[in-house]
């Protein structure tokens, strides 16, 4: 015979349930249809960011080349618990909880200047056998700006860091003008390196460019089917 245990009033309940899926939506005043913004991020201690803008039919139209289409491009690094934070009182050690939450608001409330914007993110893998917190940052403070983002009803991209580097080179970075020599800004020419890849993406592939701009390249875009055919037929 089973032995019966007593235990107290215990509700369970399924969180899940009770979250609605988030879609985002732009009101119809905020959509820039005569530009396609980027905005590339390199998340760590230090995270970089890029904004570039573009015109949209250099993104499509075969002859004409990406660079000279971009008339604005801003980046900039965020401190993201390295020096500012709590970081000689945390409750975490050697994490700057503080610092890391701060520099994620930042960023946050960048993309969300933008609300048309194309979000990129640098992906993380683990290279390196070593212990310290540091070492992840990029895994947490990514993860942070991603649930920003879905908080707003947004997604975003991922791209690899070798891929950034091989594509867009520093000899690149600086035949395009696009090299910042002043001060540490190693962290914002990786942004840069990220969103020129991505750029350089949507020049040849179509449903990408649906994908991150589908209000410039969907069905309802003043772009769509313009330029490079599609891989995936839409009815």
């Amino acid at each position: 015979m089973t032995a019966t245990v007593q235990m107290r009033g215990i509700t369970t309940v399924d969180l899940a349930k009770r979250t609605k899926r988030r879609r985002g939506y732009i009101p119809q005043d905020e959509i820039t249809y005569d530009t396609a913004t980027v905005i590339a991020i390199d998340p760590g201690g230090t995270t970089g960011w890029s904004l570039m803008q573009v015109d949209p039919e250099a993104l499509c139209d075969r002859s004409r080349k990406v660079l000279p289409g971009i008339f604005d491009h801003q980046h900039g690094q965020v401190d993201c618990g390295v020096r500012r934070g709590n970081l000689d009182t945390t409750l975490h050690a050697g994490i700057s909880t503080d610092g890391e939450f701060a520099g994620v608001y930042d960023i946050a409330k960048l993309c969300r200047e933008w609300p048309c914007a194309a979000v990129v993110i640098e992906d993380f893998q683990l290279r390196q056998m070593r212990r310290d917190r540091e070492l992840l940052s990029p895994v947490r403070i990514g993860t942070a700006i991603g649930y920003t983002l879905w908080i707003q009803g947004r997604d975003y991209f991922v791209q690899q860091p070798a891929d950034a580097k091989n594509v867009c080179s520093d000899a690149l970075l600086k035949e395009a003008k696009m090299y910042d020599p002043y001060g540490n800004l190693v962290h914002a020419r990786d942004a840069d390196r990220h969103a020129l890849l991505f750029l350089r993406k949507l020049k040849t592939n179509a449903d990408l460019r649906e994908r991150a701009f589908p209000f410039l390249f969907g069905p309802d875009g003043p772009y769509y089917q313009h330029g490079t055919p599609r891989t995936t037929q839409h009815n």
